[in-house]
Protein backbone atom coordinates (compact mmCIF):
# COMPACT_ATOMS: atom_id res chain seq x y z
CA UNK A 1 0.00 0.00 0.00
CA UNK A 2 2.98 2.32 0.40
CA UNK A 3 3.62 2.21 -3.35
CA UNK A 4 1.48 4.38 -5.63
CA UNK A 5 -0.32 6.01 -2.71
CA UNK A 6 -1.93 8.39 -5.19
CA UNK A 7 -3.91 5.55 -6.70
CA UNK A 8 -5.45 3.12 -4.20
CA UNK A 9 -6.94 1.05 -7.04
CA UNK A 10 -3.43 0.07 -8.19
CA UNK A 11 -2.55 -1.07 -4.66
CA UNK A 12 -5.79 -3.07 -4.44
CA UNK A 13 -5.10 -4.74 -7.79
CA UNK A 14 -1.64 -5.74 -6.53
CA UNK A 15 -3.19 -7.28 -3.44
CA UNK A 16 -5.66 -9.24 -5.60
CA UNK A 17 -2.76 -10.51 -7.70
CA UNK A 18 -0.86 -11.44 -4.54
CA UNK A 19 -3.37 -14.20 -3.75
CA UNK A 20 -2.72 -15.75 -7.17
CA UNK A 21 1.05 -15.29 -6.82
CA UNK A 22 1.04 -16.91 -3.40
CA UNK A 23 -0.33 -20.13 -4.89
CA UNK A 24 2.76 -20.31 -7.11
CA UNK A 25 5.29 -20.07 -4.26
CA UNK A 26 5.31 -23.86 -3.95
CA UNK A 27 6.99 -23.92 -7.39
CA UNK A 28 9.99 -21.92 -6.18
CA UNK A 29 13.02 -23.13 -4.27
CA UNK A 30 13.48 -19.91 -2.30
CA UNK A 31 11.50 -17.01 -0.91
CA UNK A 32 13.08 -13.75 0.20
CA UNK A 33 11.06 -11.02 1.86
CA UNK A 34 12.16 -7.58 0.75
CA UNK A 35 11.22 -5.63 3.87
CA UNK A 36 14.77 -4.45 4.60
CA UNK A 37 17.19 -3.88 1.71
CA UNK A 38 20.38 -4.87 3.55
CA UNK A 39 18.82 -7.98 5.11
CA UNK A 40 17.29 -8.98 1.78
CA UNK A 41 20.64 -8.55 0.05
CA UNK A 42 22.38 -10.65 2.75
CA UNK A 43 19.76 -13.40 2.40
CA UNK A 44 20.18 -13.52 -1.37
CA UNK A 45 23.97 -13.66 -1.07
CA UNK A 46 23.60 -16.44 1.52
CA UNK A 47 21.34 -18.41 -0.82
CA UNK A 48 23.75 -18.04 -3.73
CA UNK A 49 26.79 -19.01 -1.64
CA UNK A 50 24.99 -21.99 -0.11
CA UNK A 51 23.93 -23.21 -3.53
CA UNK A 52 27.45 -22.78 -4.95
CA UNK A 53 29.00 -24.62 -2.00
CA UNK A 54 26.29 -27.30 -1.78
CA UNK A 55 25.75 -26.43 1.88
CA UNK A 56 22.52 -26.56 3.81
CA UNK A 57 20.40 -23.46 3.35
CA UNK A 58 19.20 -21.63 6.42
CA UNK A 59 16.06 -19.59 6.02
CA UNK A 60 13.50 -18.49 8.52
CA UNK A 61 10.36 -20.42 7.59
CA UNK A 62 8.45 -18.99 10.57
CA UNK A 63 9.26 -15.41 9.47
CA UNK A 64 8.01 -16.14 5.96
CA UNK A 65 4.80 -17.75 7.25
CA UNK A 66 4.12 -14.79 9.57
CA UNK A 67 4.77 -12.34 6.75
CA UNK A 68 2.32 -14.15 4.48
CA UNK A 69 -0.35 -14.26 7.19
CA UNK A 70 0.07 -10.51 7.79
CA UNK A 71 -0.29 -9.80 4.07
CA UNK A 72 -3.45 -11.87 3.87
CA UNK A 73 -5.13 -10.16 6.86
Amino acid sequence: LNRDMNDKSIAMERMKQFDKDLLQWKNYDFAVINDNLERCYDEIINLIESKKNNTRLNYNKIKIEKHIKNLLN
